[in-house]
Formats: structure tokens, C-alpha cells, sequence
């Protein structure tokens, strides 16, 4: 065999015709691959809070990834070339869009608080599809389809199995805010659509961010923020801002092009299972049979919704 010969790796496939099939490979899995890692990105963000020094509160916590979050997509943005036009952008629509933002992260970062880590991921994925159906037909007219009527029936017992733990590490109070953070990502989502519309998703992320950062300046004033300055301090704060909001939403529009919608909208499931490991096997927080009951209903809930909403 001469040197300029090419080599046979199994018969009828050459080195080369071997290196574009690795590539088409990575080229078919590379979207789902990016949506998968932006999950995991998103679901560390309860297991950061419990890991932050003493005097941290979810009200500081949830500031501080909106406004460093910000940031990080604003440089983003700007190295990208994608700065927004904000001539395109609806006032009202993303005045509320960016509302909703700010109600999610300040009630999920409390019910986790609250009620632990993979107790309120769960029910805040899960009742996300629940609260945005309600949000969608209040005020766009939206009909639900009927598997989301019996979807919202088996969260709904999936909820009140939580509730009624003997052991009431699932507390009432961290249920309902978990819940409202629900309702919060609702509204953000479904006045987020018609910015999208005509506007770069990166760039509607970071306005909205922007403005979420903004309302949330004066809790700095409020509430202690002393801690953000001790070592451990600094890591979490970094977390927030640059893996858990702009890497996970970068790496998550990046998959988003080459991902069909509803192969996201099963992807993402994984983040309340992941944020869940990481509260029980990482921050070691116990759950009883009731507990892993209503999570699962509520996991089957969402399932459900997503495999039949194809």
C-alpha cells in the first residue's frame, strides 16, 4: 500500500467517509447535546443557595442572578453582535414578561428555602405546564387541550401527597411558592412568545433580565449582602451569573436552532430530576414515601403533557 493510498477501516468506508460520519454524528446530536447541558446548568441553581454562607437570603440570591445574569448576557450579546433593537420591543408585553421573571426567581430561590432543594424543583417544573395553560387561556385566548385537563388532575394529587407528608419537610408555605414561581414563569412565557416573534430570543433574555436586575436593586439595601464578599460568597454569586444563567442560556439558545421545540420541551424535564439528585445525594435531604410519590405523580404529569402535546 502506498502512502498516498487510503486506508480501508471496514469495507466501503474510508478514513475520510469515518470522519464525516463522527461529524454528522455530532452535527444530529449536537442540539439536544446543548439543550441537556443547559439543564444542567438551571438545576444547581437551589443547590447554590443551600451551599452559600450564612445570611444569604433567596431575596439577595434571586437579585443577584437577575442583575449578574444580566450582565453576562449583556457581554454576551455585545461580543455576539445581537444588541437589541428596543424600538421592537412591546412595552407592556415585556414590562410583564420581565415581572414574571422576577416572581419566579424570588419564589422558587424562597420555596427551596423553605421546603428543600428537590421538593421544589419538582413542583415548580411540574406546575409550570399546569399555570401557563391557565395564563394562556386568561389572556390569550388559548384553549388547553384536553390531556392538559388530566395532566393538571394528577399534579394536583401529586401536590396534595406532598402536602400531607407526616414528616412536613414539604411545608405548605414552600409549596405555594413554589407554585407561584410557576405561575411567574408563566406569565414570563407566554408574553415572552410574542417578543420572540420579531426579536432575537438572546437578546429578549438579556432586556428582560435587565429589568428583572433593575426592580431588583433595592433589595441590595434591604436585605444583608455582606456575605457576598466572603470567598464562598464570590464562588455562588459567580455560579448564578455566569453558569447558571449565561452558560445555561447561552448553551440553551445554541440548541434551541437545531431542536425541534418539542424535543426541548422533553429535554428539559431533566432539570427537576437533576435538581432533585442534587438535594438529595449532594445536600443529603431526606424524603419520605410520600414524598417521592407526589413527586412522581407530578414528573408524570408533565410527561404526559409533553409526549402528547407532539
Amino acid at each position: 500500500m502506498s502512502k498516498t493510498e487510503t486506508v480501508e477501516l471496514a469495507p466501503g468506508l474510508s478514513r475520510n467517509q469515518g470522519n464525516i460520519t463522527g461529524q454528522g454524528i455530532w452535527s444530529k446530536y449536537q442540539g439536544p447535546l446543548f439543550v441537556l447541558f443547559a439543564s444542567l446548568c438551571f438545576s444547581t441553581t437551589g443547590t447554590a443557595q443551600a451551599l452559600a454562607p450564612e445570611g444569604a437570603t433567596p431575596q439577595v440570591i434571586g437579585g443577584l442572578r437577575l442583575l449578574l445574569g444580566f450582565i453576562a448576557l449583556f457581554l454576551w450579546c455585545l461580543f455576539t453582535h445581537k444588541m437589541p433593537n428596543l424600538k421592537n420591543l412591546p412595552k407592556r408585553v415585556t414590562v410583564i414578561s420581565a415581572l414574571g421573571i422576577v416572581t419566579y426567581q424570588m419564589c422558587y430561590f424562597a420555596a427551596a428555602k423553605a421546603t428543600g432543594v428537590a421538593v421544589s424543583a419538582v413542583v415548580a417544573c411540574g406546575f409550570i405546564p399546569v399555570a401557563t395553560g391557565v395564563v394562556a387561556f386568561i389572556f390569550i385566548k388559548e384553549r388547553p387541550k384536553v390531556v392538559w385537563y388530566a395532566a393538571t388532575i394528577i399534579a394536583v394529587t401529586g401536590l396534595a401527597l406532598l402536602s400531607l407528608s407526616p414528616d412536613m419537610q414539604a411545608k405548605p408555605l414552600g409549596l405555594l411558592l413554589a407554585c407561584t414561581a410557576s405561575v411567574g414563569y408563566a406569565f414570563y412565557s407566554v408574553f415572552a412568545k410574542k417578543i420572540v416573534a420579531n426579536n432575537d430570543p438572546a437578546t429578549v433574555v438579556m432586556v428582560l433580565f435587565a429589568i428583572g436586575g433593575t426592580l431588583a436593586i433595592p433589595l441590595f439595601i434591604i436585605y444583608p449582602t455582606d456575605w457576598i464578599f466572603t470567598t464562598r460568597g464570590m464562588l455562588v454569586a459567580l455560579h448564578l451569573g455566569l453558569v447558571a444563567t449565561a452558560l445555561g442560556y447561552g448553551t440553551f439558545m445554541a440548541g434551541l436552532k437545531t431542536t425541534p421545540a418539542s424535543t426541548c420541551a422533553t429535554i428539559n424535564l431533566s432539570e427537576a430530576i437533576m435538581a432533585a439528585c442534587w438535594g438529595i445525594f449532594l445536600l443529603g435531604e431526606q424524603l419520605g414515601a410520600l414524598h417521592w410519590t407526589g413527586m412522581a405523580m407530578i414528573f408524570g404529569a408533565v410527561t404526559l403533557l409533553t409526549l402528547k402535546s407532539k
